[in-house]
């Protein structure tokens, strides 16, 4: 009998197709300046948990994580387009994180902590990758706004093939509608 395969996984805020093609948009831009390597329209999301390589017997326990979790929907609003030069990495952030936002990816880690994940200390920093090996010496372009109604949130499967990450949504978690 063989055993299956670990995937690699992770949590995130998947985009609508409108507001993929915005952010994809403001990579355009900061391609025209920086180079490098845009990621796919399709590709575009904000990570809140990567969880690398899971077997299927972990599978469980990550939903049972998701599952309970119960925030309230929320808004962000992406002003800013910057470059991170140590990894190279053009991306697309708010001024503000929201608190449900910060919320969220605590509870995440928490729960996934406590089934043995580990994260990385660093404070988050909710982002959107819009281009890898770029060279931005002008750190920060200017772009529209750019406002993201997070309704839910995702696990993705992630799946390196010739020409880079593929990503297909596992499973799809509500988050609770707002009280206005």
């Amino acid at each position: 009998m063989s055993v299956p395969e670990p995937v690699r996984l992770f949590f995130a805020l998947w985009p609508e197709a409108e507001l993929q093609q915005a952010l994809y948009e403001a990579g355009n831009k900061l391609y025209q300046r920086c180079g490098g390597r845009r990621t796919r329209r399709e590709n575009i999301h904000l990570t809140l948990a990567f969880l690398g390589a899971v077997d299927a017997d972990q599978m469980q326990c990550i939903t049972d994580v998701a599952d309970q979790i119960a925030l309230t929907a929320f808004d962000i609003l992406f002003n800013r387009l910057g470059w991170w030069r140590r990894n190279q990495v053009a991306w697309a952030a708010a001024d503000e994180t929201p608190r449900p936002l910060i919320d969220l990816v605590k509870q995440l880690q928490l729960g996934l902590s406590a089934e043995g994940f580990k994260f990385d200390e660093r404070r988050f920093q909710a982002h959107v990758t819009l281009l890898r090996k770029a060279n931005c010496p002008q750190v920060l372009i200017d772009s529209p706004p750019i406002v993201w109604q997070a309704r839910d949130f995702v696990l993705v499967r992630s799946t390196l093939q010739e020409d880079g990450p593929h990503y297909a949504i596992v499973q799809r978690w509500p988050l609770q509608p707002t009280a206005d």
